[in-house]
């Protein structure tokens, strides 16, 4: 079908559908999205805790129990059954929950016209791409993600990457003519296909499929199989969890064995080793490690960085270099045009941001357009040559003006509208009929307009130093002149002059042609021939935002080393560079010029010592990226341009930019940053070393509880009698009670301290090794340290209060009551790895003091209840008692302190 029949098939036209009618045909036809695998329900997650090794021990408790009339036994073993399968089953829901929400954080986007005018006139808005409806009209250009089957009525040098749905290499050139109904989807020239990425040029089209009924739905049931991929500190935490259920089950044979020597009854033996096993297995601990990355992609949400792949989040903390771009990261991105060099003369142009409102001055006068004839014929190819859009739009109570596509092309806009030059109203005269788009090689972009008469105006823009070497003429006062070498030496001072002071300078030129001229100047300008009749310069800045330099100090803090990797002008990089600390003494400007000319070990060579790479293409930063790693960095690399991919996948993190970076980009990124702010990858290595932080902090409490409950057990079977004299004949607990242990540590503490917020020196220290392993020298020292206290603080209670009394059963409780209250002192010691709770604060994680809350109350009512009395074998205690447990199991706090504190002393000294 041609254009014009498939818009009234369809029921829509060029200008697009109004708002009522897109909501109509959305509820008809539903969100543009595919159908999405198999996902696991609430009622799988509670069979998969039914199937846990260590539900089945449990069972087999209960049933051998009942065997054996231990019927109170039987009804705490099921309770701790329950209370395990609800705690697992709320743990994996939040895991699962958790990572659903990780991907509803990042949506394609698309534009399209729409709220039409009775005019006929519609805006153009960006939208998410699932509330495209058929019928809309979308618009494509270089970078987009198509965002469904779309029918093609306007292409301009438009060439589409189909190779995810076709499977062939090279990039398809599109148009809008007819097609023959039996071709196959490659030849059919004049669909783009959702899915596939437009590599080259521009074009409008109508939806005419959304969801399942695109071509690549057709196929979508190839997409949904997916497996779910494992971060390093998940599985790092899987074989923590394995080598620790080892060590539990090692350690409860050696029990019965013990216990066996030792003549004690079968039956209580196995129950008390199944118990033992049971409580220092910590089978919760995947679903934690979950949950820990989860709050940290939460965070980095909250900050402007949404995580796309969850490795990346362990990356992050290990990332030793910053490879950024300048504009838009480190910068407002609202670049203002402030010089302008035409008719020889230097002309300032006041006004700032967006807005439309400024004069053009010399000395401080107004000049007249009499005084700059040719300044209006470089304000049309600044307004023509260009694919931004000036916009006007409502911000709360307030109007605004905004920038649509390129903020640099944006601010050339802005200088025109000064002079009361508006791009839709050139537009209406001086139509676009073809166009040679930017690229990162030929460094300019060329746009044809018919005047009329069977005549063309190209207009050009790009580096200054390009255009004016291919250019044979200069306009001077309305005309055009010879360019002689002088007037050409003199322009690129003025362009030097002005880049030395930070200004972004591009070069603007014009030619005449007639219509049928336009493909031989095309081909000519390949073989590198004249381009036409230079009109000047224009020089823009975009100032640093004043986050960034706050944030390259911390870097510099952190040990991160900052890299500009930046498209502008040597001298312009330099003095960005330099204004925010990244370029200092010793450091390196080097240009991709000189980088071109270089092999990677030259690149190798100098890499470590350069702060700025000014004037890179996408290859160039490909090879920083391959040099730093190379060299041993973690980098995370920023990009935004479709060329940009290739350097994105290479970097350990890809940073792309989520208001100006294409769909490219995008998807080849592992981070998109919501602002474009560099602040913001800051923000989101420090939410990376935290999330490392915490998975460590919930594995040094673990991994010190379970060995304190250990050595506590095996020590009261072994050395007690030896050490003491005295000659136990039965077990320090019931099997219950250390069941119940598990439940007040494992179960209530563990989770929050994934919820710690960032200690003080998290930026103070320099970045992890990459296989830095969670258990390191120092956690197993703290570990053996803890867990002894713990050992020693429960025997000696136990061992006193049975001397004294010779009550088994109150001697049991003091015992059992103390060692869980080591627990709840050691998760406040896990809150910080060397700084002092005092000076990070003990209110500053809510969910550890409700749970402590909890944790006091439950080991109080057990003790009080008569029936928690019955079930766990208990007795009350007195005044003196809980204060003799407090003193006791707060030693491994008081403890713990001193350490930090004389490590703190020692690392002073060392500096």
């Amino acid at each position: 079908m041609g254009a014009e029949e498939v818009l009234a098939e369809l029921g829509t036209s060029v200008h697009g559908l109004s708002e009522e009618e897109v909501a109509r045909r959305l509820k008809e036809h539903g969100p543009n999205e595919l159908a999405e695998g198999h996902k696991i329900t609430k009622l799988e997650i509670l069979l998969g805790q039914l199937k846990n090794p260590l539900f089945m021990v449990l069972v087999i408790a209960a049933l051998l129990s009942v065997f054996a009339g231990k019927y109170v036994d039987t009804y705490v073993v099921v309770a701790v059954i329950a209370f395990n399968t609800i705690l697992g089953f709320s743990q994996e829901y939040k895991a699962e929950t958790a990572l659903e929400a990780l991907k509803r954080l990042t949506f394609q986007e698309a534009d399209v016209l729409r709220s039409c005018s009775e005019q006929g006139t519609c805006t153009e808005i960006r939208l998410k791409a699932t509330e495209i409806v058929p019928g809309d009209i979308v618009l494509l250009e270089a970078g987009d993600k198509v965002p469904a089957d779309v029918r093609l009525f306007e292409a301009a040098n438009l060439e589409v990457d189909e190779s995810m749905l076709t499977g062939e290499s090279t990039t398809v050139n599109k148009n809008t003519n007819k097609v023959k109904p039996e071709f196959l989807i490659g030849d059919r020239v004049n669909i783009a296909y959702s899915g596939t990425v437009v590599t080259h040029g521009r074009g409008k089209g109508v939806v005419v499929g959304t969801g399942m009924r695109t071509e690549i739905g057709k196929i979508a049931t190839l997409l949904t199989k997916a497996e779910k991929v494992k971060t390093p500190i998940q599985k790092q935490t899987e074989d923590i969890t394995k080598k620790l259920g080892m060590l539990a089950l090692v350690s409860s044979a050696a029990i019965i064995t013990i216990g066996l020597i030792r003549a004690f009854q079968m039956v209580d033996l196995f129950f008390f080793g199944l118990a033992t096993a049971v409580s220092a297995i910590p089978e919760g601990l995947p679903a934690v490690m979950t949950i820990t990355l989860a709050i940290g992609v939460n965070r980095m949400a909250k900050r402007n960085a949404i995580i796309r792949k969850l490795q990346a989040v362990d990356t992050l903390g290990a990332a030793s270099v910053i490879c950024t771009d300048k504009t838009g990261t480190l910068t407002t991105n609202q670049m203002t045009v402030r010089k302008v060099y035409v008719d020889a003369q230097l002309v300032d142009v006041t006004g700032a941001g967006f807005v439309p409102e400024g004069q053009f001055q010399a000395d401080g006068v107004d000049l007249g357009d009499d005084k700059v004839p040719s300044l209006a014929k470089l304000l049309r190819v600044a307004t023509l040559c260009n694919d931004a859009r000036l916009r006007q739009h409502k911000e709360g109570d307030n109007l605004a003006w905004a920038i649509y596509g390129d903020v640099t092309e944006g601010a050339l806009l802005v200088l025109a509208a000064k002079k009361k030059i508006h791009k839709e109203e050139e537009e209406e005269y001086y139509h676009r009929i073809d166009e040679v788009p930017f690229n990162s090689k030929e460094k300019y972009m060329i746009t044809f307009h018919d005047i009329g008469e069977g005549m063309i105006d190209v207009l050009i823009k790009g580096a200054p130093e390009i255009i004016l070497a291919r250019c044979s003429s200069l306009a001077v006062a309305g005309k055009a002149v010879a360019l002689g070498d002088s007037e050409r030496a003199r322009i690129l001072k003025v362009n030097e002059e002005m880049a030395s002071n930070a200004l972004r300078v591009l070069g603007l030129a014009y030619a005449e042609l007639k219509k049928d001229e336009i493909d031989a100047f095309k081909e000519s300008i390949k073989l590198g021939k004249q381009l036409g009749t230079f009109l000047g310069l224009v020089g823009m800045i975009d100032p640093p935002r004043p986050e960034s330099l706050p944030s390259i100090t911390t870097c510099t803090r952190a040990g991160i080393k900052v890299i500009m990797a930046t498209g502008d002008h040597r001298i312009t990089a330099e003095a960005i560079g330099k204004e925010l600390n990244i370029v200092q003494e010793g450091g390196r400007v080097i240009s991709g010029e000189d980088l071109d000319k270089m092999d990677d070990s030259a690149i190798d060579e100098v890499i470590d010592n350069t702060a700025v790479f000014a004037r890179v293409s996408p290859t160039n930063k490909y090879q920083i990226v391959q040099s730093l790693r190379r060299k041993g960095h973690i980098i995370a690399m920023t990009g935004d341009g479709v060329n940009d991919a290739p350097a994105l996948k290479s970097a350990d993190i890809g940073v792309a930019m989520g208001i100006t970076g294409t769909d490219v980009a995008k998807e080849a990124s592992d981070m998109i940053l919501t602002d474009d702010n560099f602040s913001s990858i800051v923000a989101a290595i420090e939410e990376g070393r935290v999330v490392f932080s915490n998975v460590r902090k919930v594995v040094k409490y673990l991994l010190s509880t379970n060995l304190g409950e250990i050595l506590t057990i095996i020590v009261s079977l072994t050395l007690m009698p030896l050490l003491t004299g005295v000659q136990y004949d039965f077990i320090i607990f019931t099997p219950v009670q250390v069941l119940w242990v598990n439940l007040v540590t494992d179960g209530v503490l563990d989770v929050t301290l994934a919820t710690e917020p960032k200690e003080l020196d998290v930026m103070d220290e320099p970045p992890r090794p990459p296989d830095a392993r969670i258990i390191n020298r120092e956690i197993l020292q703290n570990t053996l340290f803890v867990s002894t206290l713990m050992m020693i603080g429960t025997l000696f209670l136990f061992h006193i209060t049975w001397t004294s009394t010779e009550n088994l059963q109150e001697a049991r409780t003091v015992g059992f009551t103390t060692l869980a209250m080591f627990q709840v002192f050691n998760a406040l010691n896990c809150k910080s790895r060397s700084l002092s709770v005092f000076k990070i604060g003990l209110r500053n994680n809510k969910y550890l003091l409700y749970a402590i809350v909890i944790s006091i109350s439950l080991q109080i009512m057990v003790t009080y209840v008569p029936l928690f009395q019955v079930g766990l074998g208990t007795a009350p205690l007195t005044f003196m008692q809980w204060i003799g447990i407090f003193a006791v199991s707060s030693t491994v706090f008081v403890g713990d302190e001193l350490r930090k504190l004389v490590q703190r002393i020692m690392r002073e000294r060392a500096r």
